[in-house]
């Protein structure tokens, strides 16, 4: 048979049909969480329902549990979507070569998704959510020393709670003044370590 000029075959058809439940599932998905973001901006993030969540996006419960399981899971994307890229920032040598602008650039990444951060804090989960189990000097300077690997992980909660501390005063500090904090604390710390 054949096949006409401008027509799509069979297997074409499909491929822009499942492009196209693809994008539909994320645009369904940024719904939900802009919806549950502006729950949370109202209401106690407790108090908030699936149903409230559905309605507001102007999707079916049909089409949040096909993305969800729970409304935490839109929490954990949300949240994961920080810690990723906070975790990028980490694979880039700057973080080595120029330790003073990386923590320019972490912070500078808490400042542009401030409206994030505060739903997080205000449903009480910032520290959980974000930080919990979460250890970048394990990933970058693994060591076999439990004294070094414990040292490390006590610099590194200090340093979110620098984070958290600088976001939940109104972030009136510059990007660089709090890196130069963070290089000055770490570089004391590590000195100690060699």
């Amino acid at each position: 048979m054949k096949k006409e000029k401008g027509t799509l075959t069979e297997i074409q058809k499909k491929e822009v049909l499942r492009m196209n439940n693809r994008e539909s599932n994320q645009l369904t998905r940024e719904c939900l969480q802009l919806s549950l973001m502006h729950l949370m901006s109202e209401h106690p993030y407790e108090k908030i329902t699936v149903s409230e969540i559905v309605r507001r996006a102007g999707v079916s419960r049909t089409a949040f549990y096909r993305n969800y399981t729970e409304k935490e899971d839109i929490l954990h994307e949300l949240g994961n979507k920080l810690i990723k890229s906070i975790a990028e920032l980490s694979e880039k040598t700057e973080l080595y070569e120029n330790p003073h602008q990386w923590f320019e650039d972490v912070f500078r990444t808490i400042r542009e998704d401030k409206e994030t951060i505060a739903l997080f804090d205000q449903a009480g989960i910032l520290q959980r959510e974000l930080f919990s189990g979460k250890s970048i000097s394990e990933l970058l300077y693994p060591t076999t020393d439990t004294e070094i690997k414990y040292i490390r992980l006590a610099s590194e909660a200090a340093f979110f709670q620098i984070l958290i501390s600088w976001f939940r005063d109104g972030m009136h500090e510059s990007e660089k003044h709090m890196a130069d904090i963070c290089e000055y604390f770490f570089e004391n710390t590590l000195k100690k370590l060699t």
